[in-house]
């Protein structure tokens, strides 16, 4: 795991209009909002996720996402907003 970045699992909140989980991260100690998208976690989990389940599946594929974060801070696949979506 790339010491440098720290996820927050524990505040993670769903985000129902964009089908997404955002959390915070930090990034060499500056706060980073991050989120990963509904199809995403569809993805890692191999089935589908709504509303009612994307929080226990965080939970499941959270080395996945922590995984999947770090390659896109690598590749530089920052949002114009800062923020960093899987």
């Amino acid at each position: 795991m790339n010491q440098s970045l720290i996820l927050a699992a524990d505040e993670a909140q769903v985000d129902t209009a964009k089908a997404r989980v955002c959390f915070y991260g930090q990034l060499n100690g500056a706060l980073l909002t991050c989120a990963v998208r509904f199809t995403t976690l569809s993805a890692l989990a191999g089935y589908a996720v709504d509303s009612d389940n994307a929080q226990a599946i965080v939970e499941q594929v959270w080395f996945d996402i922590e995984e999947q974060m770090e390659a896109a801070i690598e590749s530089e696949a920052f949002e114009p907003d800062g923020s960093l979506v899987i």
